[in-house]
């Protein structure tokens, strides 16, 4: 539960702190029209078909056997004409094995349909959900067919024309494995591995050095604070001391002043994190992308409110266990823990009932609200929350605003004195819980979600703090000077391919078109590095000089919450490099149209300055055009050309681009990474919508070559994708992950696009084969 959580909690994060590119709150619309069921003699010839290339041609009377072709065939019947036209399968290994779900439950499975359910089980293309109740009997589409045949084709992976993705990148599933204290490998977490690696050999080297660095440098900051994090003797020996005094001064706090003067010190000593009641983060203002805004949050609910109101629910007891101990770690006795513990859950009871929906919130001008901290004081009369705002240095009409405007109305309503313990309970939490990373090893592995060697720490620790250090140290070492100068240049092939494109769409008027190259006209594109280093005021003292890992941390976090103080009052500036120079990933920011591509993704498969064009164009090309579509994606379109939230569109023309939203989500859902894993087509739209771009453009551009090579460019496309994972950790990201699982960014993303079907003479009856009237094309 905590692992899931805390993976949306960063995701959301990450992407209101830079209000960078990602899945928009689905919004409300008609479902698509159901499709017709499928006959039994319909599914018969499907499979016969697609079972073709793997079995030879089977039998059409020996698959129909004691059915009848004309009835409406059910799920359960489907399965059985499935296993017998594929045939016996085998015990599945290496990539297949992977895809392997749990066994399925057979206890309760008909006479008629036990072997070939133990022949799909055997050869793991058998999901448990395939025989939930009732699922059994209800009727299914050929799209049905089609997402069961697809279990088959990556199961052997050896037609690229029925799984592009798997047969391109077969030899790789089958051989490579997955690291020891990792849970996928290959693309970008291979990539990620390997710059890792660089970093720590970079740190490392600093730190083993005898050279005397200056006060201030980058080496010397990164090899006081690597070497403070390693000193796991005097972290341990020091316990929960450096907090004892914010600890101390919550629980002597006799009313709300005084728990703001506590909190305000916390803050300005120790950073944001210390900030248990008012969580904040500064963000651009979707009105007015010149200036910044403080975006408020509540106490976050961990559960549902039906959770919350079982006592038998295990979730919840383990919560619950898990706060008792968070508050007797900070000095609580276990009577009085328990006691805060229940009222805090009631707390998050209330507001997980109070909660908009996903709809609601996906249209932020009614979701939303807007405040200062005078504001506040009129919301909050019996706790004047200003007292806190001013004194951290926002003053009092400093714009703020909530994404959810009735859950934290809801949440100001506890402000009241009666429930004063109940958020120095909060205020403890929130301390143990940001800083016990930066003290003793149990500490943090109890509270602050560490883990890994110290070693591991070190290299965390140094990557988040002193990202510019290290970036810079990163690029003088491993990023050549032409890259920045060619990916520049294709970026701008890629802009130009966008406009071109846009011109040529049909039920688009010409107004509407404007705005959208406006938009393109006024990107601003960062590569590789940013133009000026911002490195970390904060002084990193060694041992010697009285430093240690908390006091590293607290000066660098207080030297960054000082710094968005001051950003409160200065103009935003769409040239701030926003991600580390050495990140494996890119981004675009809609509210100041920005793109990002450090320095970490240019390099294979993404960018190999020796490699021909066309294999560059599928991958990191296609990765830039990706980032450019964000800007008019589901969420991305509701930003005009200066990053501001405003309708730019033709009121007809925005209504066809949500028809076309609708097919695209359509296109994707239930859609599987491996049987009975799903994806959500709402959840990945805005992804979605971007691959589909990204590779629209990558042909725009190759349409204007002669004779470019369409199969480098495709293989190239789909070995950036490349991933191997056991099934839960697919299951996982299937649920966590606003992308598409990767062989769906491949197969689904390529099905769109005549250029792929021409190059391997891919037609009707092939499994990646799409009909011209279902494919997906909105950019």
């Amino acid at each position: 539960m905590i692992k899931k959580f805390t993976a949306k909690l960063t995701a959301l994060m990450l992407a209101v702190t830079l209000a960078l590119s990602g899945c928009a709150a689905p919004r409300a619309g008609q479902e698509p029209a159901a499709e017709a069921s499928a006959t039994l003699g319909q599914l018969a010839d499907y499979f016969i078909k697609a079972a073709d290339d793997y079995k030879g041609n089977a039998d059409r009377a020996a698959v129909l056997e004691g059915f009848s072709e004309n009835d409406r065939a059910t799920r359960l019947q489907m399965l059985v004409l499935a296993g017998r036209a594929f045939g016996k399968l085998s015990a599945p290994t290496g990539h297949a094995k992977d895809l392997t779900p749990p066994k399925a439950d057979l206890t309760h499975a008909p006479d008629w349909a036990r072997e070939q359910l133990q022949n799909l089980s055997h050869g793991g293309v058998l999901a448990p959900s395939d025989l939930e109740a009732r699922a059994t009997e209800k009727t299914v589409t050929l799209r049905d067919a089609e997402i069961l045949a697809a279990r088959f084709f990556a199961r052997y992976g050896s037609n690229l024309k029925d799984n592009f993705y798997t047969a391109v990148n077969k030899a790789a599933l089958e051989t490579l494995k997955v690291p020891a204290g990792s849970t996928m490998t290959g693309g970008s977490a291979t990539v990620a591995a390997n710059t890792d690696r660089q970093l720590h050999d970079l740190m490392k080297e600093i730190v083993n050095s005898e050279q005397r660095y200056a006060k201030g440098s980058p080496e010397q900051k990164i090899r006081d604070l690597y070497r403070n994090v390693m000193n796991i003797e005097a972290r341990d020996s020091a316990g929960i001391a450096p907090l004892r005094k914010y600890l101390d001064a919550v629980d002597a706090a006799g009313d709300f002043t005084e728990l703001y003067a506590v909190i305000a010190q916390a803050v300005n000593e120790l950073g944001n994190a210390a900030n248990g009641l008012f969580p904040m983060v500064a963000v651009t203002d979707t009105k007015d992308s010149t200036r910044r805004v403080m975006q408020l949050f509540t106490i976050t609910p961990m559960m549902q409110q039906s959770d919350y109101d079982d006592p038998d629910n295990e979730m919840r007891t383990e919560y619950r266990e898990t706060t008792i101990n968070q508050l007797m770690a900070v000095g609580e006795s276990r009577a009085d823990a328990e006691r805060h513990t229940d009222e805090l859950l009631k707390i998050e009871r209330a507001l997980a009932g109070q909660a908009m929906s996903a709809e609601e919130l996906g249209d932020p001008e009614r979701s939303g609200a807007r405040y200062t901290p005078r504001s506040l004081d009129e919301l909050m009369p019996r706790a004047k929350p200003s007292q806190l705002f001013n004194a951290i240095g926002l003053p009092m009409d400093t714009p703020m605003q909530v994404f959810d405007k009735k859950q934290f109305a809801a949440y100001a309503g506890w402000f009241t004195e009666e429930n004063l313990d109940i958020f120095k309970s909060t205020q403890k939490i929130a301390l143990l819980v940001g800083y016990s990373p930066y003290l003793s090893v149990s500490l943090g592995q109890a509270y602050g979600y560490q883990s890994g060697t110290a070693e591991e720490q070190a290299n965390e620790a140094v990557q988040s703090m002193l990202s510019d250090e290290l970036g810079q140290v990163y690029v003088n070492r491993y990023f050549p000077g032409d890259s920045k100068a060619a990916v520049e240049k294709m970026v701008h092939q890629m802009i130009e391919a966008f406009k071109t494109r846009i011109g040529r769409i049909d039920w688009m008027q010409e107004s509407t078109k404007k705005e959208a190259v406006k938009k393109l006209d006024s990107l601003t594109v960062l590569i590789g590095y940013p133009d000026t280093w911002d490195m970390n005021p904060a002084e990193i003292a060694s041992a010697a000089e009285g430093g240690s890992y908390f006091a590293n941390a607290a000066a660098s976090e207080g030297e960054k919450w000082k710094k968005t103080v001051r950003s409160m009052n200065e103009p935003v500036d769409p040239r701030r490099f926003a991600l580390a120079a050495f990140t494996v990933n890119a981004a675009a920011s809609r509210n100041t149209n920005t793109l990002i591509f450090p320095a970490g993704i240019l390099q294979a498969p993404f960018y190999d300055r020796n490699a021909p064009f066309e294999e560059n164009l599928g991958a990191i090309g296609s990765t830039i055009a990706h980032e450019i579509t964000h800007m008019f994606d589901d969420g991305g379109a509701k930003y005009d050309a200066a990053g501001n939230m405003r309708d730019w569109w033709g009121k007809e023309d925005y209504a066809h681009f949500q028809a076309l939203c609708e097919k695209a989500q359509a296109f994707y859902e239930g859609r599987e990474a491996a049987p009975g894993i799903p994806a959500n087509g709402k959840e990945t739209l805005s992804e979605n919508i971007s691959d589909i771009g990204g590779i629209a453009c990558g042909l725009e551009v190759l349409s204007t070559m002669e004779n470019p090579d369409y199969d480098a460019f495709f293989r190239s496309f789909a070995r950036q994708w490349l991933r191997v994972s056991g099934y839960e950790e697919k299951k996982e990201q299937a649920e966590i992950d606003q992308h598409a699982p990767n062989n769906l960014r491949t197969n689904r993303v390529l099905a769109n696009f005549q250029e792929f079907f021409d190059t391997y003479g891919i037609g009707p009856g092939d499994g990646m084969y799409v009909a011209p009237e279902d494919r997906m094309q909105i950019w």
